[in-house]
């Protein structure tokens, strides 16, 4: 139901008439109208700010109010304020809304909002404006955000429900042109985002502690991604812990020292060893310091893991160490040969103390180095950047010493160096020169030996021969060396010379052989040694052959054989008996005639002393012959006496005994020839009994 502006004017009158205020109860008594009419309007002129109401006791009391007009007051806002009535025609805008419409007043109040400039403005988002100001109308309060991108603009906006003065409901809209402080709040989000990114990409840990009152860092406040990483904690994890959680045990003194520091200085950096979560110590620099942050002492700490940074130093170390102990000696020197650094091997070897080497130039120890000479190898040596050479330093004793130098050039900024690796080489020098003088000694012992000698490597290829085998092959030993072995020999003898030295190459042991090769249609015999020959690191990488031709002893040897041949012949085909005997005359052979003329076997006799097969009385005669023969030195002797047969009778033997003496003239042995002559001792008479 509508309120009547009779009614609204009869209580605002009475107000106005009495300042200090009605009581409902009054006006009703002095506007004539009942109390409920009475209250609904007093409702709405408090609604609308025209009527105040306070306590009395546990009365009410309204008066007029003593506010400026919401209309005044809508006037003067910087806001943009608008108020519609139920029937959606404009009532009120104030003059910031109408300048920003580019339009006046007459222009648009009075007129339906749907049909004036107002859904233009809004352009697309107009629809949410009208809908939103349904539901005011409706009562329905609304607060939120405008975006228009044709104007470029954010507005906050709030839609109240209102009642006018004539009782009729309403709507206010109030637009606050937010547009500067969504572009700052864009910015200040665009640049915490750009600087948390900046912070979680940090090759460093940095962490946000709060600062205790008593100045100590208390709890983390925040982590980047990188401290998350390292000390492998989630970030929660992180921000629910202390330092003291993540420093080594044994170095919380050294956190709580540069803490104190810390706090007296505003900053400080040192550094610490961390462990991790799953228990990785990790030493660190930190770089620590404390700022106001909302209010509040902070403590923004950077840590930079310095692994990777120790383990160079170790490196370093140990590089130095090594340099410092190396077996050759180490000098460095600038562009004017001034010595800058030198190690120990090169105070050892030319008995000068470091800071007396350092205290040199390198002129100073080079005997034959002149200012002009050094300038040319530094400009070679810039050039080529590398240089190998032999040269002479002076100990400090005077003694002059050979050298073997390299040397490499190195340039830091604009500062030149020249670092040389020196080693002592005069007992090297000393020793090749006795190799040099015994290799000549022995090349000449090889050329001048009737063996033929050769060298012969992996390849089948010929390093050398001496004069004898290149004789021997009929060829100059320059024709030879260098070439293919197989060339110089029928494929049948090449054949088998390969198959030998592969057997030296694949197990590394000499060996010696003999045989013959048929060479230009001659045969001839051969001694052979193969020597394996190793390289520094053991591996075969020759071969040494020594060949001694031996064919006039395998043609004597053989010509002995066939004379054996024949002899053994002649004894087991004699009807005399032949003894082979030792110097005490035990037998060690005895022909086959020994059994049908004695009646033994050779088994029989084998180791059988001869002498007790003598008949007694022809023994003492038989020994005196045989001291003859050992101490006359005749080689010959002939005697005569009785020899026991098997059967015990004794036959008369006519014995021609031969001796072989060693090189000492010692008796080495007894040959004998013995014919069986009883017949022609005793006649037709039968043998003599034992």
């Amino acid at each position: 139901m509508a309120l009547r502006r009779e009614i609204t004017s009869r209580i605002t009158d009475l107000l106005h008439k009495n300042p200090q205020g009605l009581s409902i109860t009054e006006i009703v008594k002095h506007g004539g109208i009942n109390r409920n009419t009475a209250g609904r309007y007093l409702d709405n002129l408090l609604v609308t700010g025209q009527v105040e109401m306070r306590h009395f006791g546990m009365a009410k009391i309204y008066s007029l109010s003593s506010r400026l007009p919401v209309s005044s007051v809508l006037a003067i806002s910087t806001e943009l304020v608008l108020q519609l009535d139920a029937s959606l025609r404009i009532v009120f805008l104030n003059q910031p809304f109408i300048s920003l419409l580019e339009s006046t007043e007459k222009e648009l109040v009075g007129k339906n909002i749907e049909f004036s400039k107002i859904p233009l403005f809004f352009d697309e988002t107009f629809p949410t404006v009208l809908a939103w100001i349904r539901d005011g109308i409706a009562g329905t309060e609304y607060r939120g955000e405008l975006d228009i991108p044709k104007e470029k603009k954010v507005f906050s906006c709030r839609v109240v429900p209102t009642v006018f003065n004539s009782g009729q409901k309403g709507v206010s809209i109030l637009f606050d042109d937010i547009t500067e402080q969504k572009q700052s709040e864009a910015l200040l989000s665009e640049s915490e985002e750009l600087f948390r990114t900046l912070v979680n990409n940090a090759n460093d840990l940095i962490l946000l502690l709060k600062q205790e009152k008593e100045g100590v860092p208390g709890r983390f406040l925040e982590v980047n991604h990188e401290a998350c990483r390292v000390l492998q904690y989630t970030r929660e994890e992180l921000l629910s812990l202390a330092p003291e959680a993540i420093v080594a045990p044994e170095r919380a003194a050294v956190l709580s020292r540069n803490a104190r520091v810390l706090r007296e200085r505003g900053h400080a950096t040192f550094e610490m060893e961390l462990v991790s979560k799953e228990g990785r110590r990790i030493p660190v620099e930190v770089n620590a310091h404390i700022f106001e942050f909302r209010g509040e002492s902070v403590v923004l700490a950077l840590v930079r893991d310095i692994t990777e940074r120790r383990e160079a130093e170790e490196q370093l170390r140990l590089l130095k160490i090594s340099v410092d102990s190396a077996y050759d000696e180490v000098f460095w020197m600038d562009l004017q040969g001034a010595i800058l650094y030198v190690n120990d091997a090169a105070c050892r070897t030319t008995g000068y103390s470091q800071n007396e080497l350092c205290a040199m130039n390198i002129s100073d120890l080079v005997p034959d180095l002149t200012p002009e000479q050094w300038k040319e190898h530094f400009l070679d040596v810039r050039e080529r950047k590398a240089q190998f050479f032999l040269s002479r330093h002076r100990r400090k004793d005077g003694v002059i010493i050979d050298v073997e130098v390299g040397s490499v050039y190195v340039a830091r900024g604009d500062k030149e160096y020249k670092f040389c690796f020196v080693r002592e080489i005069t007992e090297r020098n000393r020793v090749e020169a006795a190799l040099r003088e015994s290799e000549a000694r022995y090349r000449s012992l090889a050329e001048a030996s009737q063996d033929l000698i050769f060298v012969i490597d992996q390849n089948d290829t010929v390093l050398y021969i001496n004069q004898r085998a290149a004789d021997f092959l009929r060829k100059p030993a320059a024709a030879v060396i260098g070439h293919p072995r197989s060339a110089n020999f029928p494929k049948e003898v090449s054949d088998h010379q390969y198959q030998a030295l592969q057997h030296i190459f694949a197990t590394g042991k000499p060996v010696r052989s003999e045989g013959p090769m048929n060479l230009w249609g001659e045969r001839r015999w051969f001694d052979h040694a193969l020597v394996p020959i190793p390289d520094a690191e053991g591996k075969i990488t020759s071969v040494l052959g020594v060949s001694r031709e031996i064919t006039t002893r395998i043609v004597a040897e053989q010509e002995r054989q066939q004379n054996e041949q024949t002899n053994r012949f002649i004894a087991e085909h004699s009807v005399d008996i032949i003894h082979r005997l030792t110097p005490d005359c035990v037998c060690t052979y005895a022909s086959p005639s020994v059994t049908p003329v004695l009646g033994y076997t050779q088994e029989d006799l084998a180791g059988t002393s001869v002498l007790s097969m003598i008949h007694p009385d022809d023994l003492p005669g038989v020994l005196e012959d045989l001291a003859t023969i050992r101490t006359s030195g005749q080689d010959t002797a002939t005697s005569s006496f009785r020899f026991r047969h098997k059967d015990g009778r004794y036959l008369w033997f006519e014995s021609t005994t031969r001796v072989v003496r060693d090189a000492s003239g010692q008796v080495k042995e007894f040959l004998n020839i013995s014919r069986d002559i009883t017949g022609r001792k005793n006649g037709p008479s039968a043998p003599d009994k034992p």
